[in-house]
């Protein structure tokens, strides 16, 4: 079998096809002004990474672009939390993160962006990301941690039966798995590697990650680590996220690994609070391009006439309603906002828009711990791999530029400990109930008693309690009688999903899509700030070709890497599907 498949694969050689980046704001400014039919009025609705990210597009090519968004400050789940009012003595207001904020070597939409968003001196915010140069897996019990150093290199892909012994030898040796478990997983991988995109889109979509690597036959470990940790990727749950989704995502962490199709290390952070890293500059910068934002808007209705949008209605703070009226509108909102705002002209007009009532949302938010010295961790991610509440955490302040103590809170606080829970249905190990039937202050208790059972809660390397100065979960999670409640759910991948979710043009002609759920086509389509950024790209590449603007360079996006390697195993795999037959790794099926 693996004798066949190396020679399918044959000799290709090393090239690599990154795709080509857009036009930079230098030469976009200066070309044609948008003067296509329709006029040149933008609405757009949410000001997340999507929304922000047509803006900046659009506004380089010379359209007016108003941004409406529901909260007062921009950034969406991008954007960092700041403790009220705790910030004395001048300094600011201590920071937090919704996420562990990795900006992965595999990211190509997104570092584009940064780059065109300068900083005085002639830098650009790119210059602002970090790398982060390791990875703990921390185990609970008396089971050994694994440190993974975030290095390219450690993998080959002369061929198909290489790589499969490659990947094998490197998940035997560095997670400690039985030979045959890390083989079994192995051939399954490079079998989704080696797949045509027909067979991608046509089985594995439909095929959930845990039955696809038979985690039900494994090990304890196989299932943590190699089920179980697609969850400690956001939004991503073992039981019903895709084979193709997670496969791609593998796939793109691998080619990565070994220095293929990177732009920069395999991790990165910012290094400082995101919004003054990101945000903050990216809407200074969008104001110098002509870009008004109306903060506080949260927009209720869409009115359709003759099959365009006329016009959308937005709720003030004071309780008013504001109409927009705009030649192009684009929805930025997410999935869970999104289907609220689908009425029935829309749902008629465009029966996409009706289908994605079949998404689903889950949860996968932040807390901060703010600690009284310095926690003695890694700077670097640190996966809690046996949490029953899933959750990756990172000592994000070991890896910012400025002293934390003297820039923000009260002088007390010298480091900033960000934990992403992505588990809120599991029971934890304190108080018996998942996190969403938890009080605010229990999950603060319960995902720092699930780390300091990984780490230790004394000596040298442990997480003691009396480091802890104090906590601040995400302002998007509060207390009802029922349990907790989030206001900032993420799009659940699940299988079968991609047939329920749009494209970012739709068949309203002026109303485009640039969130989370839009179709993306790089190297990776689930919720994260590249496809949110990739989507933005598409919502206003469509809006120009929609409104004939010929006159302007294009908006393109970037291609994820393809192995050429693998070029002749996939062209035979496609044979293989036309005539109904399994792929030639695919030995349950065969």
């Amino acid at each position: 079998m693996l004798r066949y498949g190396a020679a399918a694969a044959g000799t290709a050689g090393l090239g690599v096809s990154l795709g080509v980046g857009v036009a930079g704001p230098a030469s976009a400014r200066g070309a044609g002004r948008g003067k296509g039919r329709g006029g040149r009025r933008v609405a757009v609705l949410g000001a997340g990474v999507g929304g922000l990210t047509a803006a900046h597009e659009l506004a380089e090519r010379g359209f007016e672009v108003t941004v409406y968004e529901r909260r007062s400050v921009a950034g969406g789940k991008a954007r960092s939390l700041y403790v009220p009012h705790s910030g004395t003595g001048g300094r600011r207001d201590l920071p937090g993160e919704h996420g562990h904020r990795g900006v992965f070597g595999f990211y190509h939409n997104l570092p584009d962006t940064l780059r065109r968003i300068p900083l005085p001196g002639g830098a650009s915010v790119f210059d602002n990301l970090t790398p982060v140069t390791r990875i703990e897996l921390a185990r609970a019990g008396n089971r050994p941690d694994i440190h993974l150093p975030v290095r390219p290199g450690t993998l080959s892909l002369s061929g198909v039966e290489l790589l499969v012994t490659s990947v094998a030898g490197l998940l035997a040796e560095s997670l400690r798995l039985p030979p045959w478990e890390a083989a079994f997983f192995a051939k399954q991988a490079v079998m989704l590697f080696t797949s045509c995109t027909e067979r991608r889109f046509g089985q594995w979509e439909h095929v959930n990650w845990w039955d696809f690597i038979k985690a039900d036959r494994m090990s304890e470990d196989y299932q943590r680590l190699l089920g179980g940790g697609v969850q400690l990727i956001q939004a991503l749950k073992p039981a019903t996220a895709s084979a193709r989704t997670c496969g791609q995502g593998l796939e793109a962490i691998v080619y990565d690994l070994i220095g293929r199709g990177s732009d920069g290390p395999a991790d990165r952070i910012f290094n400082g609070p995101t919004s003054e890293m990101w945000i903050d500059p990216w809407v200074a910068h969008l104001r110098s391009l002509g870009v008004r934002f109306a903060f506080d808007r949260q927009v209720e209705r869409l009115e359709l006439r003759a099959g365009r949008l006329e016009s959308a209605h937005v709720r003030t703070p004071h309780g008013t309603t504001e109409r927009i009226d705009a030649d192009w509108f684009i929805a930025a909102v997410p999935s869970d906002r999104a289907g609220t705002l689908w009425n029935g002209a829309l749902r008629a007009a465009d029966p996409r828009l009706a289908a994605m009532d079949g998404l689903q949302q889950t949860w996968s938010n932040g807390i901060q711990y703010f600690l009284s010295r310095p926690a003695p961790v890694i700077a670097g991610h640190i996966v809690h791999v046996d949490s029953p509440w899933k959750l990756v955490s990172i000592s994000q302040s070991k890896l910012w530029r400025a002293p934390f103590s003297r820039t923000w809170g009260d002088g007390g606080v010298q480091e900033s400990l960000s934990v992403v829970v992505s588990d809120w249905e599991t029971p934890g190990i304190l108080y018996g109930r998942p996190a969403r039937r938890c009080t605010r202050a229990e999950v603060a208790r319960e995902v720092w008693a699930q780390m300091q059972a990984h780490l230790g809660s004394t000596g040298r390397h442990g997480l003691d309690d009396a480091l802890l100065h104090s906590w601040y979960l995400d302002e998007a999670i509060g207390e009802g009688a029922d349990g907790l409640h989030n206001d900032d759910p993420y799009l659940l991948n699940s299988v079968s999903s991609w047939e329920l979710r749009p494209d970012a043009s739709t068949a309203v002609g002026n109303l485009f899509l640039a969130a989370d759920y839009v179709r993306t086509y790089s190297n990776v389509d689930f919720t994260s700030m590249e496809t949110a950024n990739e989507a933005g790209r598409r919502a206003a590449a469509s809006l120009l070709a929609a409104a004939g603007a010929s006159d302007v360079p294009e908006v393109r996006t970037f291609k994820g890497y393809e192995a050429p390697e693998f070029a002749a195993a996939k062209v035979e795999d496609l044979r293989r599907w036309r005539r109904g037959l399994p792929h030639l790794l695919d030995t349950e099926r065969r």
